[in-house]
């Protein structure tokens, strides 16, 4: 089964949007995501996301899903367990950590039986002038811009010289496609997750 899998990085544009809300596919989107794209399924890993978000959330018709039992018993969501481990979960109770809510979004797809994931808004790449230590942006960062500052994250470590988030991609170096027979699509340009099958939205939505 294919499906679009959104992320909230800088590829996701208002042309990939449109593409995205045309498309017949099942729709999994991680945080945001929900604001522009008619979503299927909703994952979201942070509490203070569910807090600060509560009223958009709590009126959405999607499936939503989280890895904090409290946070799921007090938004309405759908619960599953988070463990760290390598790759995506075999476990349908269970869903690998990865520091990221885009990674784990994957380990849910993959339980609805995902088996060709169609990746947009994955950039894990920040902006050239991205400074951690100074709280500087240095630019888009999300295609919805900064979040409130309760909700910021400013990475200091393990930055690329081209803005990688080496750790984050470390994470996704552990997914073996090849033994969980599923394909993963990137239709993020220039994203730096190049080690799956790159490609272009409209090819495949």
């Amino acid at each position: 089964m294919r499906a679009i899998i959104i992320g909230t990085g800088p590829s996701l544009t208002p042309q990939a949007i449109e593409l995205i809300n045309q498309s017949k596919l099942l729709k999994f989107g991680c945080n945001l995501a929900y604001r522009v794209v008619g979503l299927d399924v909703l994952y979201c890993n942070n509490r203070e996301f569910w807090q600060h978000y509560r009223d958009e959330l709590a009126v959405l018709e999607c499936a939503k899903w989280t890895y904090c039992a409290d946070t799921a018993k007090e938004h309405d969501a759908r619960f599953i367990q988070g463990v760290w481990a390598p790759g995506l979960s075999n476990d349908p109770a269970a869903l690998h950590w990865g520091h990221g809510s885009g990674y784990e979004l994957l380990g849910v797809a993959y339980h609805y039986g995902v088996t060709e994931f169609v990746l947009i808004g994955y950039d894990l790449r920040f902006p050239a002038g991205y400074d951690g230590m100074k709280k500087v942006a240095g630019g888009d960062r999300h295609f919805f811009g900064e979040y409130p500052k309760e909700l910021q994250h400013w990475t200091k470590y393990n930055i690329g010289d081209g803005g990688e988030l080496n750790g984050l991609l470390d994470c996704y170096r552990t997914i073996d496609t090849d033994a969980l027979n599923i394909r993963i699509i990137n239709c993020s340009p220039g994203s730096a997750l190049d080690f799956f099958e790159m490609g272009t939205l409209a090819e495949y939505v």
